[in-house]
């Protein structure tokens, strides 16, 4: 009973003081108008409000939600003319709120934290193999130089380009391929430009 009664009492008294909705017009000597509230995935919860007339970073200091009997600070910034970003705590995320800033009140929902967007790694990573010589500069082996990811599995005779160069991938690469010995790992190897 003394929460729902706190409640009326704080909601009377700022109703009390000047009230401007949401949505309402800006007053003639200026005004302030919420224009979003949204809760970051990896960050606060935010709201962003329009104003207009002689505000100054000062005028958005001591700005507070409330959400039941519990009180949030608000964190506020001018970050360009006539607007003012506000953070406050994930508290009051997925609630009815009511927020005091600079003498103005409003009633809004702040949403649900959103959730990370998950994306899956590439599952495919092959071995990239370019041809190079021994000391001798008598035999040509394959000699892994990156690694090459992709969504789907690679098939025999698949194409990609690296450092401008055309690769191909093969499962087994048999000796005598571009004159190079033969590999049996499978992975995308340097084409041959004859």
């Amino acid at each position: 009973m003394k929460r729902w009664l706190f409640t009326l009492v704080l909601v009377v008294s700022l109703l009390a003081s000047q009230t401007i909705s949401a949505s309402a017009a800006p007053l003639a000597d200026g005004g302030i108008t919420l224009r979003e509230a949204r809760n970051d995935t990896y960050g606060n919860v935010i709201f962003v409000f329009n104003f207009t007339g002689d505000f100054s970073k000062s005028d958005f200091k001591g700005g507070v939600v409330f959400f039941g009997d519990e009180r949030f600070p608000l964190d506020c910034n001018i970050v360009e003319e006539g607007v003012v970003q506000c953070t406050t705590s994930r508290a009051v995320g997925g609630q009815n709120v009511v927020i005091n800033l600079a003498g103005f009140v409003f009633w809004t929902f702040v949403p649900e934290r959103a959730a990370p967007v998950v994306t899956a790694p590439s599952e495919y990573c092959y071995d990239v193999y370019n041809s190079q010589t021994d000391e001798s500069e008598e035999d040509f082996f394959w000699v892994p130089v990156d690694v090459h990811c992709q969504d789907t599995p690679a098939a025999d005779g698949d194409t990609i380009e690296y450092d401008s160069w055309l690769y191909e991938f093969w499962s087994i690469i048999s000796d005598g391929y571009c004159g190079t010995n033969g590999n049996n790992e499978s992975g995308f190897f340097q084409a041959c430009l004859f």
